[in-house]
């Protein structure tokens, strides 16, 4: 139901009058995401910037090196006017997108630079320049997904040292993998504060915040399935469901059942997955797709069941 819709029944019950219905329409035409448009020119701003380095990629023995750096320059001093002009005229759009050329370019010239005058430094190198010179369009941009993007290759630059140690520690359990991700969480957690301060300036602190949650998750659902399925580790067990039902009561402290649904749904799905497990024997009968078919409809039933008795409590109001 749109947001006009809403309010007009807002209205016939008495919850808000018709002036404040208008104040709420406005305020979110005037503050609305597009989020349509933004992804629009997010995509364009990408292809474009990918398709200028294949065509110079294709023609690339051909350009002499001094044409291929001033062309370089020529075209990235175009970028950063264009996102300069974008912010000064508040072009929402236009603005991701020529930041994003502006990051990708400054990535092409990185690596042109390099060619050019035959530097090496590996990726650590490569990755913290590409990081720090993209820094001002990075935070400048409205776009969380080039935030995160830009956090992914701050990590990725980190010491071979360091990433190979936190790969040991995601991928086999132990205390340490235990310690690890609850210090990944104490991050976001802080990310979250420091984003409420500053996310009207700048949301660079929203963009850590997911993609330190989104990570959790993904080690968590994905790691841990080992850890359970196949080798039946009491702690791994305790450590999947307690994170999940950490989460689903902060989204009870928070009122947001939308989180806790989905958290609900994880949660489902990885009590299949060790039902699955237990019985993969039987799944190679007809008993057994049988039985998972009446095991996927209890847990549907189950889900909403629960959804429907939390939406009758006042927790979520």
């Amino acid at each position: 139901m749109s947001l006009a819709k809403k309010t007009t029944s807002w209205v016939k019950e008495g919850l808000i009058t018709q002036e404040q219905q208008q104040n709420i329409l406005s305020f979110e035409r005037k503050h609305s995401n597009h989020f349509f448009w933004n992804a629009a020119f997010i995509i364009a701003g990408s292809l474009i910037g990918l398709g200028i380095c294949l065509l110079i990629a294709a023609n690339w023995k051909v350009l002499p090196n001094a044409v291929k750096l001033v062309g370089d320059f020529i075209l990235l001093g175009g970028f950063f006017y264009a996102a300069y002009w974008s912010i000064q005229n508040k072009r929402s759009g236009l603005r991701e997108l020529f930041l994003i050329l502006s990051f990708v370019g400054i990535a092409a010239t990185i690596g042109l630079i390099g060619q050019v005058f035959q530097l090496s430094g590996g990726w650590q190198k490569f990755a913290w320049g590409w990081v720090l010179l993209s820094s001002p369009f990075v935070f400048v941009s409205r776009n969380k997904w080039l935030g995160m993007v830009w956090f992914g290759l701050l990590v990725s630059a980190l010491p071979e040292v360091w990433l190979e140690t936190i790969s040991d520690w995601t991928w086999h359990f132990s205390l340490n993998s235990v310690l690890f991700y609850a210090l990944v969480y104490i991050f976001h957690l802080l990310a979250l504060k420091w984003d409420e301060r500053i996310h009207q300036h700048c949301i660079m602190a929203e963009a850590i915040a997911l993609f330190l949650i989104w990570n959790t998750y993904f080690y968590i659902f994905f790691t841990a399935a080992d850890w359970t399925l196949n080798h039946h580790n009491f702690w791994a067990y305790l450590l999947v469901f307690g994170f999940f039902a950490m989460r689903m009561y902060t989204a009870m402290r928070q009122q947001n059942l939308v989180s806790f649904k989905r958290n609900a749904i994880l949660t489902e799905i990885y009590i299949f997955l060790i039902f699955a497990c237990k019985m993969h024997n039987l799944w190679l009968s007809g008993l057994g797709f049988i039985g998972g078919g009446l095991l996927i409809l209890l847990l549907i039933w189950a889900l909403r069941k629960t959804t429907h008795y939390i939406k009758q409590m006042d927790t979520f109001k």
